[in-house]
């Protein structure tokens, strides 16, 4: 037995010996004078150069900023419309509660039913409020009344949690009926009044419904930024860039046909996401394949022509990447794909119009979820062809002053 120990310790220590020796082959005898050299020259090159340093220091104090004001799944500005068939005094209570909320921004009165759907297409109110003729009534003879609130389901977090406020308005207006009061002197549960709840465009609320067709907006964009980020600057690393210039061809010619690889990739991925979603994960597509694809054509142009900017005023690929980095995560957050558009602030609502992952979005949720027509989608769809003709011709200026 003391042999067989001894032996074992004996082979323990030569496999120390030879897992040292493979580590002293692997890092040799370190000098920290040396390596403190490469490291001065590393923050020196990182440091020294101008574009690095804005990349540095400028994108983690805007983006602090904007993640602050714009990421919160907090609901707020909501916008409501009513319909009230009810003349009576407790649906202008809850009307009124509504307009005194803090959460509640705007409330619409309609004149008529056939104001609904145009309302609701639009996304002028994340829900309508219908009263019908008896409500005031029902409760003032202490009988079950009823309500119904429609609520925007392609927003479906937001609606949700809109709902859970707006039902505690409800329940504030119950407390005060004469049936309300008694039970409260009695010491017994209020009733509720009964509101009826549907959801259009998302009967079941699904957040998969709402985030993945929000997803492949996101993640093209961020495809068509990084690939046609890069191209450019990989150019002027690897010194192929000066001979693509003394070709045949001129700068802006090389400018848009850099563009078109970032598109292709981009449309690539959007088929393969769009796949994905509607066959992996059983999210609904209604609306135009054609009408989708239009958006997506042009929407990978707009995020190309940003992408050759970001490409145009950097030196390395480091610097590509972060730089788009910096313009791509802060359009996604105020893009109404994360977090809803109503609870920023009003300068960044404007700013977002600037955003053709904004307005990429609004289609995106149309097609997938309710069928959107051409002239629905036309405004946004028109919103991303100014957005792409601006940035493709400021990239090819951009591009052609740097040539």
């Amino acid at each position: 037995m003391a042999r067989r120990l001894g032996g074992a310790s004996t082979a323990g220590r030569g496999l120390v010996a030879r897992g040292a020796a493979r580590l002293s082959q692997l890092f040799p005898r370190l000098n920290l004078r040396r390596m403190a050299i490469i490291v001065r020259k590393e923050l020196l090159v990182l440091l020294c150069n101008k574009v690095s340093r804005l990349l540095i220091i400028v994108p983690p104090l805007m983006q602090i900023v904007i993640f602050g004001w714009a990421a919160t799944m907090e609901v707020r500005n909501v916008d409501v419309a009513v319909l009230n068939h009810d003349s009576g005094r407790w649906s202008r209570d809850i009307i009124h509660a509504l307009e005194g909320s803090p959460t509640f921004r705007s409330v619409t009165h309609l004149q008529g039913e056939g104001q609904i759907r145009p309302v609701a297409d639009r996304q002028r109110a994340l829900f309508v409020l219908v009263f019908d003729e008896e409500f005031s009534r029902h409760i003032e003879k202490g009988e079950p009344a009823q309500a119904q609130v429609i609520l925007d389901g392609r927003r479906s977090n937001a609606a949700q949690i809109a709902a859970y406020y707006f039902e505690r308005i409800v329940a504030q207006v119950a407390a005060a009926t004469p049936r309300g009061q008694v039970m409260q002197s009695a010491a017994a549960e209020v009733p509720r009044l009964d509101i009826r709840m549907r959801c259009w465009f998302n009967p079941n609320l699904e957040f998969q419904w709402f985030f993945l067709p929000n997803l492949i907006g996101m993640l093209s964009f961020m495809l068509g930024l990084v690939v046609t980020g890069l191209s450019v600057a990989r150019e002027r690393e690897v010194g192929t860039f000066d001979q693509l210039l003394v070709s045949p061809a001129i700068p802006t010619e090389i400018a848009l046909a850099k563009l078109v690889p970032g598109c292709l990739v981009g449309m690539v991925h959007g088929t393969i996401f769009l796949v994905i979603s509607v066959l992996g994960f059983g999210v609904p597509f209604t609306g135009s394949v054609v009408l989708l694809y239009l958006a997506m054509l042009v929407f990978a142009a707009a995020s190309g022509g940003v992408g050759l900017m970001v490409s145009s005023l950097s030196a390395t690929q480091q610097q590509a990447f972060l730089g788009a980095f910096t313009v791509g995560v802060p359009c996604i957050l105020i893009s109404g794909g994360v977090t809803p558009i109503m609870n920023m602030p009003v300068f960044l609502q404007h700013a977002s119009q600037l955003n053709p992952l904004r307005h990429f979005t609004t289609i995106i949720q149309g097609v997938f979820l309710k069928d959107i027509t051409v002239a629905a989608a036309a405004v946004s769809l028109g919103k991303i062809t100014c957005i792409s003709i601006v940035t493709v011709s400021v990239a090819v200026w951009m591009f052609r002053r740097k040539a």
